[in-house]
């Protein structure tokens, strides 16, 4: 007899953590994230990203959406998709004298950072 109250008292237990899982799980799934995830963190020094650039004076405007980082230069003719290897980039692309930068979910920040830096 007292082995088999200990089969299913264990059986009892095992359910309960069981249907409690099961629940958990089901509150989880249901859930929705409505707060878009962003990094603020940049690896590398917002100064030498203007240098490259051409200095703040060759900087018109910038603009960004969630991954990319578009600027709009006086002079981008000089521009080339090595000169911006140290700064971790995933796509180049050059218009005229606008050129689109794919940094990643940290496009907003950097962003941020630039238009800090070209009001200084």
């Amino acid at each position: 007899m007292h082995k088999f109250s200990w089969i299913l008292l264990n059986i009892f237990t095992f359910g309960i953590c069981y249907f409690y899982a099961k629940h958990k799980a089901k509150k989880l799934q249901n859930t929705t994230n409505v707060e878009l995830q962003v990094s603020s963190k940049v690896d590398f020094e917002i100064d030498d990203f203007i240098d490259v650039l051409g200095g703040k004076q060759n900087i018109i405007n910038s603009s960004t959406t969630v991954s990319t980082l578009k600027v709009n230069l006086k002079d981008a003719s000089f521009l080339n998709k090595e000169s911006f290897v140290k700064f971790k980039i995933t796509g180049f692309m050059k218009n005229a004298n606008q050129i689109i930068l794919v940094f990643g979910d940290n496009a907003k920040a950097i962003d941020n950072i630039l238009v800090k830096k070209l009001k200084d």
